[in-house]
């Protein structure tokens, strides 16, 4: 799955991932905000929009998967599998200038 910042994701109470083109997600948005619309129409499909969780950014759906997976991520924003150890900091320690 390739992320792109032109893309939002609609999270389904049932897990369902429905991708949009942001333009579309923010008109989803839109129309869910100013009306009290039971059912939206989402790629030809029929939504209830009350089982919409929420509209979410690609990488916030990645991190959120990752998590699920067992991985972490350490405070120098890289991933680790779970029951591993972070040696980002010891690489830094180590590092010389030249």
């Amino acid at each position: 799955m390739k992320i792109t910042n032109k893309e939002k994701v609609i999270i389904m109470r049932n897990g369902v991932e429905i991708w949009l083109e942001e333009k579309r997600a923010d008109e989803l948005i839109r129309l869910l905000e100013i009306t009290e619309t039971k059912f939206v129409k989402i790629n030809g499909e029929m939504i209830n929009s009350a089982d919409i969780t929420g509209v979410f950014e690609p990488m916030s759906v990645e991190d959120m998967k990752r998590r699920k997976n067992g991985q972490w991520k350490c405070e120098f924003g890289k991933w680790h599998e779970k029951n591993t150890k972070c040696g980002h900091g010891e690489l830094r320690k180590y590092k010389t200038v030249s």
